[in-house]
């Protein structure tokens, strides 16, 4: 069977280079630019520095920032008729992983007709989008370089996703620069988001030599700088290697695809509204534990990159030391450690495991067959 590994077109990296978006941009010969942001980007004066670059060129370009954290499919509904009104050409999407999962939406939704809903699951849309550009100002979603977008739906308590070759960006832009003034909470949270998507997808069953390749670089570099720019968020060197540890998690995962860790922490995001990557790092060590009999030798590996001594163990043991050093981390930079400090209830659990089982995109790739009476065990240690 042929192992096939996906991609945005153009990865550029580097401290300040986007610098270079007037280049970029030319190459695409647009003429009615949007950039989709949120409040925080544009408060934050990062959309200004990227609308002052684009101006420069003699482009008139709007902003365009009513995203909420976890967008409903509501808010990509309201950006797409916002896009299609304006007769806009190009997209930049800047921010996390909220706008630019919504601007991934409003692209395609310029150049096929329905509603957003249509397009929920794997492959379903049919024409290509509007260009893109996308941006991202944190080290964590990786969504810069994946292809799928992740939605709310209110009425339902869920979240569910776009996934589509469609929604890789045309050229991603990964700036270290624009995540200096990022708060140390975001920093971990987001840091906690990366390390998740760079093990899932390296113990996935859907995982190739390519994908492990960049997981494993990722899950070294989070493990190596991760605490400093949670400490210090200035440090370039630690912000620009988180940078690029977000980016390899996300071709990894993008490919690999997630496990239960994430369909758990969809329904935490759907049914409770926990951020998406505290949900990831809470779940992270349990959900580990509970897979690590599916292979203790890549937990093993897994814990040698995170810096952990493993000679001499067998390989059980140094499958521990995995799970171990997930733990430390999250606690070193101030993760919550189970889901009642976040006021989550006995009474929760079931409906929480219910709707974990209907994220069969997660369910398939896991290393280990789930039920849900083990997805309520594991909701029930990590209480």
């Amino acid at each position: 069977m042929a192992n096939i590994f996906k991609g945005p077109s153009i990865v550029m990296t580097g401290y300040n280079s986007i610098e270079n978006l007037k280049e970029v941009m030319e190459w695409f010969k647009c003429k009615k630019p949007i950039i989709i942001t949120d409040a925080g980007i544009v408060k934050a004066g990062l959309a200004e520095r990227i609308y002052n670059i684009i101006k420069e060129f003699g482009l008139t370009v709007d902003i365009y920032s009513e995203i909420e954290s976890d967008p409903s499919i509501e808010t990509a509904e309201k950006c797409s008729n916002f896009v299609k009104q304006g007769g806009y050409d190009f997209i930049l999407a800047l921010g996390g992983g909220s706008p630019i999962d919504i601007a991934k939406v409003a692209s395609i939704m310029m150049t096929n007709e329905g509603e957003v809903s249509d397009f929920l699951g794997i492959e379903k849309v049919p024409n290509r989008g509007l260009p893109k550009i996308i941006i991202p100002t944190t080290a964590g979603t990786g969504s810069e370089v994946t292809n799928v977008s992740v939605l709310s739906i209110p009425d339902k308590k869920t979240k569910k996703g776009i996934v589509s070759r469609y929604l890789f960006a045309d050229v991603a832009i990964i700036d270290s620069s624009l995540m200096l003034t990022i708060p140390a909470n975001v920093t971990a949270s987001t840091g906690m988001d990366a390390l998740t998507h760079a093990i899932e997808a390296y113990i996935s069953r859907f995982s190739t030599p390519w994908t492990d390749m960049y997981a494993l670089k990722s899950i070294s570099l989070i493990g190596k700088y991760l605490r400093r720019a949670v400490v210090d968020g200035k440090n370039i060197e630690a912000r620009e290697n988180m940078a690029i540890a977000s980016t390899y998690a996300g071709l990894a995962f993008g490919n690999a695809a997630t496990g239960m860790v994430h369909g758990i922490a969809m329904s935490l995001g759907g049914q409770c509204h926990v951020p998406h990557g505290i949900a990831n790092a809470i779940m992270l060590p349990y959900v580990m534990e509970w897979n690590s009999v599916s292979s203790f030798e890549k937990f093993k590996q897994i814990a040698i990159a995170l810096g952990e001594n493993t000679e001499g163990l067998s390989d059980k043991k140094a499958a521990e030391k995995a799970v171990t050093a997930v733990r430390d981390l999250s606690i070193d930079i101030g993760i919550p450690q189970n889901l009642r400090s976040l006021s989550i209830k006995d009474t929760d659990l079931e409906e929480l495991a219910r709707d974990a089982m209907t994220n069969e995109r997660q369910i398939k790739p896991n290393p280990r067959d789930v039920s849900y009476d083990e997805v309520l065990n594991i909701l029930k240690k990590a209480l």
